[in-house]
């Protein structure tokens, strides 16, 4: 089924684009555009793990499409400012590509998920990743798109917050996975004691927008592993 292969190269992706590549190649990437040894370096790795984790030593060919259009579209984004609106889009395409090229493949060849894999455990494993950084990316995007500006005294600790979204997105993710809403409301509810019980309007707002997303971010993530786990 080309959806048990698309996930697999969506846990590729999300690898490739979130834990291999720096912030100081990203930053090369928005300098030098196509001139910047690390578009081609991140193509490579886009490519190389797109071939690993089909399971598949024919995909070869896949998994170059994949990492010529990831660089195309990576050079492209590069010339447009950093913005939410251009990093949906530039997801999108990659998202887009991913399901192209498994659906064409299993279309033209016999393609099945290894015996020692389990659908359930990719699809919950790619819902941890978009948990993690991709979230944390993105809703610091929104923010900033919505002028949600970060407080003075939280400018150096955004480290800090992000990895406090994190922990609450997976406990969420884990919630709904379990079908445990009890638990998730009472963990908004926990949150919203010991968070916005501030006083600074500015303060509060952030941290509402913030959890707010974060919470729509990882119920989505739960939900997508419940239709995923329905299909298998």
């Amino acid at each position: 089924m080309w959806v048990e292969l698309f996930i697999c190269l969506l846990l590729a992706h999300l690898v490739a684009d979130f834990v291999f590549q720096t912030s100081a190649s990203c930053k090369s990437k928005a300098e030098k555009h196509e001139r910047s040894v690390h578009q081609y370096i991140h193509a490579l790795i886009v490519f190389t793990l797109a071939w690993l984790l089909s399971w598949d030593f024919r995909f070869c060919w896949g998994a170059l499409i994949i990492g010529a259009a990831h660089l195309c579209t990576d050079i492209w984004k590069s010339y447009r400012p950093e913005k939410v609106t251009w990093f949906a889009l530039d997801q999108c395409v990659h998202v887009a590509t991913l399901s192209i090229v498994a659906w064409l493949w299993c279309r033209s060849f016999d393609w099945s998920m290894p015996e020692f894999l389990h659908l359930k455990y990719v699809t919950i494993a790619v819902a941890a990743m978009v948990c993690w950084k991709p979230a944390n990316f993105f809703i610091k995007l929104m923010l900033r798109h919505y002028s949600v500006s970060m407080p003075e005294e939280q400018e150096g600790g955004f480290n800090a917050g992000a990895l406090i979204g994190t922990i609450e997105r997976w406990l969420i993710l884990i919630f709904v996975c379990l079908g445990r809403y009890d638990a998730l409301g009472l963990l908004i509810a926990a949150k919203s004691i010991i968070r916005f019980s501030e006083k600074d309007t500015a303060k509060t707002e952030y941290v509402l927008a913030g959890t707010l997303l974060s919470i729509f971010i990882a119920v989505l993530a739960g939900m997508m592993v419940i239709a995923v786990m329905k299909l298998d």
